[in-house]
């Protein structure tokens, strides 16, 4: 039996952590002794992933929720982790041994990772997204050289679709032990899922739906904007936006600024987005920046067509069929699809078919499979 790490810093609700936690749950338990590794604990999928595999993490959360000295000890811990030599902080806090060793997400974790002093481990990194578009995992290193010099350490760097393995070997030139390694979706789950009731029902003609953290990398501001704009025109519409994050305050704030209350929805983060999404008549991307969008591929197997700015994983996503429209990453071509979408001259039903039959290449057991196999090989 394999004995495996992935870490990770946190299990919060956003894409990656999302993916871990499928892998996870549908790992063969009687081929790997998995271990889940955080930085801090009490997150959205810590208790799912807790019941499958030995999780722990380097700080707990109840000692900040607790306050006074705890809560300053709390943050000193958290200063340490990031600022002492990462290589000191691999031997504090991971001092078991395991066969495979996997960076599950860019920057830090993968920093951390490479400093493995556990030189007969194999070695994993995971890259979700293009890393040109998205460069905030430089900020973990001193320059280039040090990111090229961290990634070597890995026997294999698995990026979750072509795009992304394409950027990664411009940006860092090399191409040595790096694969594409797209995402598990749980098929089944998700159309289980997807029919249980909500509290929200659709109030107008069209109603556009999205999931992603509420940050900027996600382009949530300018989608916002695209609807005031639309909206002057033509208002029966409405679109939903689930999930949770640092931006939701200022989202709300132009939202109610702008009149668009009766329009746009912060559903907030739902443990089943699924239900929302059924609802919807398609899936709208407004991201700066994607790896391979699990939202959008969760969609699509929930049989909505994908309105999209082109980022990565897109065209792979959609394969060789019309799934939907992907346009130029701009303001103006978002605001462009989303006011043809709402005035009737792009027709949502047109591409159910495309959509129907495109969901059926995603398949839960054949992605663990190559996942099991990326743990196991010898390269």
């Amino acid at each position: 039996m394999k004995k495996v790490l992935f870490f990770i810093e946190s299990l919060a609700g956003g894409g990656a952590e999302k993916v871990l936690s499928d892998i996870i749950c549908n790992l063969d338990q009687n081929k790997f002794d998995v271990t889940v590794c955080t930085v801090t604990d009490d997150d959205v999928y810590q208790e799912q992933v807790s019941r499958v595999c030995n999780y722990r993490s380097f700080l707990h959360k109840k000692n900040y929720n607790a306050g006074g000295i705890r809560k300053v000890l709390f943050w000193i811990g958290i200063k340490l982790i990031y600022l002492l030599p990462t290589a000191l902080t691999y031997r504090i806090f991971l001092n078991e041994r395991y066969d495979v060793e996997v960076a599950f997400v860019e920057g830090f974790a993968t920093k951390l990772i490479a400093s493995s002093s556990n030189s007969k481990s194999k070695k994993i990194a995971w890259v979700h997204i293009d890393m040109i578009q998205n460069a905030y995992a430089d900020s973990c290193y001193k320059n280039i050289d040090e990111h090229i010099a961290t990634y070597k350490k890995f026997q294999k760097i698995a990026c979750v679709s072509r795009s992304v393995m394409e950027a990664f070997v411009q940006k860092f030139a090399f191409k040595e032990n790096v694969c594409i390694q797209y995402n598990p979706v749980d098929e089944k789950k998700i159309i289980c899922k997807g029919k249980e009731p909500i509290r929200l029902k659709k109030r107008r003609k069209v109603l556009l739906g999205t999931i992603g953290r509420l940050e900027e990398q996600k382009g949530y501001k300018r989608l916002l904007e695209c609807i005031r704009k639309v909206a002057v025109e033509n208002s029966d519409f409405e679109v939903w936006i689930i999930g949770d994050g640092s931006q939701r305050k200022d989202l709300q704030d132009y939202i109610d600024k702008n009149g668009l209350k009766n329009i746009v929805t912060l559903v907030g983060f739902q443990k089943n987005p699924y239900s929302y999404i059924n609802c919807c008549d398609a899936f709208i991307c407004s991201s700066y920046a994607e790896g391979f969008s699990t939202a959008a591929t969760e969609s699509l197997i929930l049989g909505k067509p994908i309105f999209t700015v082109d980022c990565a994983g897109m065209e792979e996503l959609f394969g060789d069929k019309k799934c939907g429209i992907i346009v130029p990453n701009s303001d103006d071509a978002l605001c462009q699809m989303l006011k043809q979408i709402v005035l009737g001259n792009i027709h949502i039903d047109s591409y159910y078919p495309d959509v129907v039959t495109r969901a059926k290449d995603f398949r839960l057991l054949s992605r663990i499979q190559e996942v099991e196999s990326l743990l196991v090989g010898k390269n």
